[in-house]
């Protein structure tokens, strides 16, 4: 169990691809707001926000190689205020992709339950 000034992360490994895939989506559905960085390191050693991407064309790079996370945020920039941070990296090459999803804590419950908190 985390203190109450840190993170808890759930392990999105133990769910299914597909699984996976349903709650990204109903993150989108339920979500205050979201952006798609990338880091292509022949441009840049930081994200660069993507503009103009359809939820659809970011949802794309979900490969099979890529890594999903949620996170409950207890306060992080650039947002201080508690959230869900749901999202993926794509781990493709020579660009690698970033979606960030942010859920308001009062709608938390309806990603995170099955979920499992990391140790």
């Amino acid at each position: 169990m985390a203190r109450p000034d840190q993170h808890i992360f759930y392990d999105t490994n133990k769910v299914s691809r597909a699984e996976q895939n349903r709650l990204l989506r109903k993150a989108h559905s339920i979500c205050s707001h979201w952006w798609f960085d990338k880091l292509d390191c022949s441009e840049s050693w930081m994200r660069q926000k993507v503009d103009g991407v359809s939820f659809e064309e970011a949802m794309a790079h979900f490969g099979e190689r890529s890594l999903m996370n949620v996170i409950h945020r207890r306060g992080h920039i650039p947002l201080d205020e508690p959230h869900l941070e749901v999202g993926f990296r794509s781990m493709e090459m020579p660009v690698d992709y970033f979606l960030w999803i942010v859920v308001p804590l009062d709608r938390a419950d309806e990603i995170r339950k099955g979920l499992e908190e990391k140790n």
